[in-house]
């Protein structure tokens, strides 16, 4: 029992420490807020390098800021602080400073084939009961049939249709307006950055799109599948697990807000009790 007593004051002590730590350690272990020394006497940015290794000169000492690690590398920049305050703003690097990291992806990035498939979504429609007073919200949900793309060549509900995906890639100049503020000025599409960084020597983390045979950015039409909630996915797998046991046309599916069941109703047959119909 003697190795049980407990020293208060020691232990408030502790807590104090382990309070500071708690504090302290967050900042320290992501250097957000923590600085370098810094000799340099003329106006100037460092280099500061992210995981992805993309590099950008920022006016700044911080040795962490926003997933960069600062180097000691740096830039004098007298006059142009303005410019490269809008360069952070805008999120902008330039390509030479990039240019075997941006090579690199464009060399990975390939024509590659989509196929178009379909899929049941159940679209909720709202409903509310009075029953003296009482008011419930119960939903029924309506079949739809959507659409979307997928690189999977054996989906099991692909249409037929399929589209070549390419990429392409954007730079950006900045220049002066009428009033005199900086502004951002994007290049065309083009299938090699290098060929306008003389003219657009900029770009952003995410320099490149994908685009199909028309030349339109590829979209996705109705989203994808796998962007439903695991509810909308049950809702529609238990609407094609009814349609494939009956050949009984499927209407809708209910919900009741207060039981919080959700039950199946085909045409020709009444309610189930529990869908608060």
């Amino acid at each position: 029992m003697k190795n049980l007593q407990v020293n208060y004051k020691k232990f408030d002590s502790l807590k104090g420490l382990a309070l500071t730590l708690a504090l302290v350690t967050p900042f320290m272990l992501t250097g957000c807020g923590k600085k370098a020394e810094c000799n340099i006497d003329a106006s100037h940015a460092h280099k500061y390098v992210n995981e992805a290794g993309y590099e950008r000169y920022l006016n700044r000492e911080h040795l962490k800021y926003e997933g960069y690690l600062r180097y000691e590398d740096y830039r004098v920049i007298e006059g142009e602080e303005d410019l490269y305050k809008f360069l952070e703003k805008k999120d902008l690097m330039r390509i030479d400073d990039n240019l075997d990291l941006v090579k690199n992806i464009q060399e990975q990035q390939e024509d590659y084939t989509e196929y178009r498939y379909k899929y049941i979504y159940m679209q909720p429609i709202p409903h509310t009961r009075k029953v003296g007073k009482t008011t419930t919200t119960y939903f029924t949900y309506i079949p739809q049939t959507r659409y979307s793309w997928t690189t999977d060549s054996n989906h099991s509900r692909l249409t037929g249709e399929t589209r070549l995906c390419h990429y392409v890639y954007v730079g950006y100049k900045v220049e002066k307006n009428d009033k005199g503020k900086y502004v951002l000025i994007p290049s065309e599409y083009v299938d090699d950055i290098t060929s306008v960084m003389d003219e657009y020597p900029y770009i952003k983390k995410k320099f490149y799109t994908v685009v199909t045979v028309d030349g339109k950015e590829a979209d996705y039409e109705d989203g994808k599948q796998e962007d439903m909630s695991e509810e909308e996915r049950q809702r529609a797998d238990e609407y094609d697990k009814e349609n494939l046991e009956s050949t009984v046309e499927p209407q809708a599916y209910y919900n009741d807000e207060k039981n919080k069941n959700w039950c199946y109703r085909r045409r020709r047959h009444r309610p189930v009790p529990h869908c608060g119909l």
